[in-house]
């Protein structure tokens, strides 16, 4: 024997491994504790008797250190394996002809090994080399020596794998334990096919270091990464201290586990584990029925009186499954739900409670709806009733006094004439505010012209200003827009109030109103105006400045004795200003005159600004010029070939003079507006290179430099809801919907470009569309009954859908979603427009189809290309 420095580091490895055996027994909970240290054990014989061999100098007690090591080698593979299989869960593969089987080579080995220089099944020649690093054994193998070999590298590569299913499965948390282990026993591995490689010098050995090396990996995976021993501790304490009592039963339904929650339920004790449920649970027949049912009912409600009270428990049924999917047993969960049954049945006392009030408070409603409409209607009819003759009074009143009268019987009309018309302000005041008060009167905003607004107000009260010889002003103190947008008739009527009011206060002197604007931050489409009107009359002490807004006031008794008035206009005017977001102000002295004010904040429909200083006569606006005699320029923005000539015969008819403009893409109408500069364009949304909503943002871009901005109309296939706000926000003026009827172009031509506001109300986009084949009808009224026109466009019509059709179903094959999307516009957009109506519902719902429910799409083509062909035969006839 002699100090061989090779053998050290095994020797301190040996040491290291028998204190870990010791110590890996406070860890008892972790899976495959036992297998592990018998691993050690037998490593630690291995290393430990090849740290002799290494170190002997003659052949016979080298061998006899090399047959003590294989008590050791024969049985690592072995262990490893079963440490493997227990670690990660798989112990229902220790079958005992798998033990039997598995431990028989390992024996067989030994005995071999101990028996060599009697056989050469083993050794076929060992014998002690100086030719090595070190004196070593050397041996020439025999056959069992090879199904060693196999037999190691074969429960080493089952092992990893069953380590790698197991790191796939558990949850990332707990990976990095597998790992460690898992490289554990792979370092092994590597190195004994780095050694039947002969990389390592002659005469060495390195798999009892590898080994040892390993040991020490699989103990710091096991316990410094311990997660797993904490899971069977964790599952204990939230098993028996969980609120809910659960009962587990194996695939024979016998009890085989139960918390302690279980126990205040079902009254379970220790000698219930093993028998079957329906034994131990006869009591509880809800439990047993759905236990052995066979409908698979997961979970239900149970009423039981438990220690003399009503407890109300929710039974959830569990199935256990293994990895197979087959189901071992059953898990059964209680959980107490008497509170919340008790505060359902609370909410559902409130609820009829509230049902109750809720149905009297609807009564009560109808029945103040009721009283509201007969007041509505009472006020309605005596307005008529009042106005019919009022009118005859003040009409032939009028002519009266066109005839020849004496001075006494003119004068005596003029009073007749005069007290009609302060009783028809008085029915009318008295009317507004009952209307106000009732939330009757509503605002009805349109695009009005501010300063032919404010010639009409100044000419109506000019005539009651000159007969007191009082200077009415209109002052016009900065720009102001040509059009804004507002109820024109309710700012009239506080004006006129204001006027009014400052004409019957003032008995000399002047009344002045003055319009003033004032821009908002960040909003170039609304702008704020002040109106003020100003007087010279008799003033308000401020003591009265608030009384005078009361309904039905004035300032004091003797103003109404004196000047007259219901005391409505006011507070009707500050109402009206309320409702536009503003409120009437007041600036006033005593003896030297009033000025009342208010601010609105309104959209302007141009940009154009006209500055106006003085009053000028009333500019009456009539429509002078003769619609078919306007030469204006119209560009129609229409991918599909037959809406476009449709629209342009409905044009040409309505204005035969005017120069129709014709674009097929969204770059052809920028290119046209640039060139051509029309005065308006239909623009359809959906074109090919660009839609209609960027080629409407490129062209207000254009028009950035001017004032005056082009109508921009929206035609559209959709009537989907924000369809508008969409457009509006694109930069559009208005949208009209197909299918395209003449009434409906019409009304866009005088709304923009003779600017005649004509039934705004009356939305196009929400018309039904009558559901038949083909509404021949409509469609020669669009176009004049022209028969040849009629017969090109059904002619191309039917040519432009049955294209379309087959593009579809080409895209469909194809899988190009967004290509059909298009195609199936442009079909609906031609239907429509031709009165197809039945074809252009259908495609429609196939538009909403490609979206939401792809299965009814076969079935709407086929419904299609039947209505096609029915449309083809109607036409023919």
């Amino acid at each position: 024997m002699y100090l061989n420095y090779y053998a050290i580091p095994l020797i301190i490895l040996a040491c290291l491994l028998s204190v870990l055996i010791f110590h890996i027994q406070k860890h008892k909970n972790t899976n495959g504790t036992t297998s592990f240290s018998l691993l050690l054990f037998f490593i630690i014989i291995y290393a430990f008797f090849y740290a002799f061999e290494i170190s002997s100098t003659t052949l016979n007690s080298a061998l006899t250190f090399y047959k003590l090591e294989y008590i050791g080698i024969a049985f690592i593979p072995l262990f490893m394996l079963i440490f493997a299989i227990k670690y990660t869960g798989k112990k229902h593969l220790l079958t005992t002809p798998a033990i039997v089987a598995t431990f028989a080579i390992p024996l067989i080995t030994m005995i071999l090994v101990f028996t060599t220089g009697k056989h050469t099944l083993y050794h076929k020649e060992i014998f002690l080399s100086s030719e090595t690093i070190f004196p070593s054994l050397v041996f020439e193998p025999g056959i069992w020596y090879g199904v060693q070999q196999f037999y190691q590298i074969a429960c080493i590569i089952f092992s990893i794998i069953l380590l790698l299913k197991m790191w796939l499965e558990v949850i990332p948390a707990f990976r990095k334990q597998v790992t460690i282990v898992m490289i554990g026993i792979m370092v092994p591995f590597l190195v004994l096919l780095l050694y039947i490689a002969r990389i390592f010098p002659l005469g060495l050995d390195p798999i009892p270091y590898s080994l040892a090396f390993s040991g020490l990996l699989i103990y710091v995976g096991m316990t410094h990464y311990k997660l797993l021993d904490v899971a069977p501790l964790a599952r204990s304490l939230l098993f028996e201290k969980l609120p809910d009592g659960v009962i587990v039963l194996d695939g024979m339904q016998r009890i085989v586990d139960y918390n302690h929650s279980a126990i205040k339920y079902l009254e379970l004790t220790s000698e219930d584990i093993g028998r079957h449920a329906s034994k131990v649970l006869a009591s509880w027949p809800e439990l047993i029925d759905n236990i052995q049912s066979t409908h698979g009912i997961d979970s239900i409600e149970v009423n039981k009186n438990i220690d003399g009270a009503s407890v109300w428990l929710n039974v959830d049924f569990l199935p256990l499954l293994d990895d197979n999917r087959n189901i071992m047993g059953q898990m059964i969960a209680l959980r107490n739900i008497t509170e919340k049954k008790k505060a359902e049945e609370i909410l559902l006392e409130t609820n009829r409670y509230l049902e109750e009030a809720t149905a009297h408070a609807q009564n009560m409603a109808a029945q103040a709806e009721m009283a509201n409409r007969a007041k509505s209607e009472f006020l309605a009819n005596m307005s008529h009733e009042i106005r019919t003759p009022l009118n005859g009074v003040i009409g032939f009143s009028d002519i009266l006094m066109q005839t020849e009268l004496t001075d006494s019987q003119f004068h005596y009309m003029q009073t007749v004439y005069t007290s009609a018309n302060t009783l028809l302000d008085l029915v009318n005041d008295v009317l507004d505010f009952s209307k106000i008060e009732a939330g009757k009167l509503e605002l009805d905003p349109e695009i009005t012209e501010l300063t032919e607004l404010l010639n009409q107000i100044t000419d109506i009260v000019k005539y009651k200003a000159h007969e007191k010889e009082l200077e009415l002003k209109l002052k016009i103190v900065s720009d102001i827009p040509k059009h804004i947008i507002v109820d024109n008739l309710r700012l009239r009527q506080i004006l006129i109030n204001l006027l009014s009011n400052a004409i019957k206060f003032t008995e000399k002197g002047e009344i002045e109103l003055k319009v003033e604007t004032f821009n908002i931050p960040d909003d170039t489409h609304e702008i704020g105006i002040k109106f003020s009107v100003k007087d010279t009359g008799i003033g308000i002490a401020e003591k009265n400045r608030d009384k005078i807004f009361d309904s039905f006031s004035q300032e004091d008794g003797s103003i109404n004795r004196r000047y007259g008035g219901t005391g409505l206009g006011l507070t009707i005017s500050n109402r009206l200003l309320e409702m536009m977001g503003s409120k009437l102000e007041l600036e006033s002295e005593v003896g030297k005159g009033s000025t009342f004010y208010f601010t609105v904040v309104l959209p302007v429909k141009e940009e154009e600004k006209t500055i106006i200083t003085d009053v000028p006569e009333n500019p009456c606006k009539a429509l002078t010029e003769d619609k078919k005699e306007a030469k204006y320029s119209i560009l129609i923005a229409e991918d599909n070939q037959t809406n476009m000539e449709l629209a342009s015969i409905i044009i040409s008819g309505l204005l035969p003079k005017a120069e129709i403009l014709k674009a097929g893409t969204g770059t052809e109408v920028v290119q046209i507006f640039k060139e051509k500069k029309p005065d308006l364009i239909f623009m359809d949304i959906q074109m090919p290179e660009m839609d209609g909503y960027d080629a409407t943002r490129e062209i207000r871009k254009l028009e950035s430099q001017n004032r005056m901005l082009t109508p921009i109309i929206a035609i559209t296939a959709n009537a989907f809801k924000g369809e508008k706000e969409r457009c509006l926000k694109a930069g559009m003026d208005d949208q009209i919907t197909k299918p395209i009827i003449s009434n409906m172009i019409q009304h866009i031509l005088d709304k923009w470009l003779f600017m005649i506001e004509i039934n705004r109300n009356n939305d196009n986009n929400d018309d039904a569309i009558e559901s038949v084949h083909f509404d021949k009808e409509k469609l020669l009224e669009a176009i004049n009954e022209n028969e040849e026109v009629y017969c090109m466009l059904t002619s191309m019509a039917i040519g432009s859908i049955t294209s379309n059709l087959e593009d579809i179903i080409t895209d469909l094959s194809n899988k190009d979603i967004q290509r059909v999307k298009a195609h199936v516009h442009k079909m609906k957009g031609a239907a429509l427009n031709i009165n197809f109506n039945i074809l252009g519902n259908l495609a429609k719902e196939l538009e909403e189809a490609i979206e939401l429910n792809g299965e009814i799409v076969p079935d709407l083509l086929e419904q299609m290309k039947d209505e096609i062909e029915f449309v083809k035969l109607d036409l023919e006839k």
